[in-house]
């Protein structure tokens, strides 16, 4: 097996870097195309049209790169547009299935108490409950859009004091009442630990970019689409639709010791 074509990962704005780097780490040969959305950022408060008409387009893009599958590493474009993106020649994988799946495995019993936090139009589509119920009907479900999670990432405040109060304000109600807590924001694992201290040590986080990376490691292996691990390390390369400046500055926040490749301004179309 050594398929050099690259994955593509794309998300609306730099959220999906968390899934880039635990795939990195997973498979450091793989070539990787991050595409970041940022013109249109955020996907959610936009309509699901919208939303599936958007990650259409990524896709398209990312396809003229002759990449061997792609990873949908947002969760509300997972949650709306997911259906649509499979009837793609190039395979395709989302973020929700992989949580869904830990949090199943972490729980075996039929009275399982999950915690579901993203943002307003995750958790409007309800994609989450929806596949947890389909396996676990009796499980019990309680959800919540944590919006300003967001920009108090991409500002780098994981741990000011008003990160911590909004994260009590958003998260207080979870405490004694979840077994474990879904991350349905591919921004939220770089706030692990002030949401742990929030919700309690007891309460086990679910980070659905490392359960991402699992799975697209299975399926390049049970595809033999995989790079060789003999080979040379990947390269990744970075794209953007707006404000590459500013982008630069986050990635390299969030991806402390993974080099991108910055590879331009894109148009993806309307």
């Amino acid at each position: 097996m050594n398929d050099n074509r690259p994955v593509g990962v794309f998300d609306s704005g730099l959220g999906g870097l968390t899934v880039l780097k635990e795939i990195c780490k997973l498979l450091p040969n793989e070539n990787l195309i991050y595409l970041g959305d940022t013109a249109r950022v955020p996907y959610g408060s936009k309509s699901r049209e919208t939303i599936i008409r958007y990650a259409k387009n990524n896709i398209k893009f990312l396809s003229s790169h002759n990449v061997k599958m792609v990873v949908v590493a947002c969760n509300t474009a997972s949650a709306y547009a997911l259906p649509e993106l499979l009837e793609n020649e190039c395979p395709v994988i989302g973020v929700v299935e992989g949580g869904v799946e830990a949090a199943l495995k972490y729980g075996r019993c039929k009275w399982l108490r999950v915690g579901v936090i993203g943002t307003e139009a995750t958790i409007n589509s309800m994609a989450y409950t929806n596949e947890l119920y389909k396996v676990r009907p009796g499980c019990k479900v309680i959800t919540k859009a944590c919006p300003l999670f967001v920009p108090l990432v991409e500002e780098g405040w994981v741990d000011k004091d008003i990160t911590k109060m909004v994260a009590e304000e958003y998260l207080a109600s979870f405490r004694g009442e979840v077994d474990c807590l879904i991350l349905g924001c591919t921004h939220y694992p770089m706030l692990k630990g002030v949401i742990s201290k929030t919700v309690g040590k007891q309460v086990r986080l679910i980070d659905s970019a490392k359960q991402t990376a699992n799975l697209v490691k299975m399926f390049l292996l049970k595809h033999g689409l995989i790079k060789s691990q003999d080979s040379s390390k990947g390269e990744i390369k970075f794209f953007v639709t707006d404000s590459p400046k500013r982008s630069l500055e986050v990635s390299n926040r969030m991806l402390s010791g993974i080099n991108l490749k910055y590879s331009g301004l894109v148009d993806i179309g309307p």
